[in-house]
């Protein structure tokens, strides 16, 4: 074999282990980042911190055949045994088909303290139901949002029968 093979061969191989190492090392970079263990939305681990996350009945907010004054409330836990997190509280696959969907207000409490209350979001685009919050180590916190039907002197017979859905998720910032 001439040298001009072998070099063009130890070329080829230097060129393909050098994309192969890049790869390896990008996906490493990614997983070590974000990566989610467990079933569900209840552990994650974000950077170095440590995130357990418990619902009292599942992350998933279904509700249907809502009448003015009626309530529906969901509880969730966040833990953290690592680098403190700056997080928002968000509401993914979210679908709101009330038509008045400004008599659907909600309120959130953090360890029984109201932090954010408003008008339920009724796109995904605008699925952020907190402010930026921080979790630090070994911290917990209990969390309750309140979905309500208000009550108002106009006719809200459209909205029968409508639905709202989507899953409480924990976004990091």
């Amino acid at each position: 074999m001439s040298e001009n093979k072998k070099t063009i061969i130890i070329s080829i191989i230097a060129v393909v282990l050098f994309i192969i190492a890049i790869s390896a090392a990008s996906f490493a970079y990614y997983t070590a980042n974000i990566e989610k263990t467990g079933e569900g939305n209840t552990d994650f681990n974000f950077k170095t911190a440590q995130i357990s996350t418990s619902f009292d009945d599942g992350d998933e907010i279904h509700i249907e055949n809502m009448i003015p004054g009626d309530s529906f409330s969901k509880t969730f836990s966040l833990g953290n045994s690592g680098s403190d997190m700056e997080y928002k509280i968000v509401i993914n696959e979210l679908v709101n088909e009330f038509e008045s969907y400004q008599d659907i207000t909600y309120v959130l409490k953090e360890n029984d303290v109201v932090i954010k209350d408003g008008t339920f979001p009724k796109e995904e685009a605008n699925n952020e139901l907190s402010e930026k919050r921080t979790l630090k180590n070994g911290e917990n916190k209990r969390y309750t949002i309140t979905i309500t039907y208000n009550n108002t002197n106009d006719d809200q017979s459209p909205d029968m029968g409508k639905t709202i859905s989507g899953i409480i998720y924990i976004k990091q910032i």
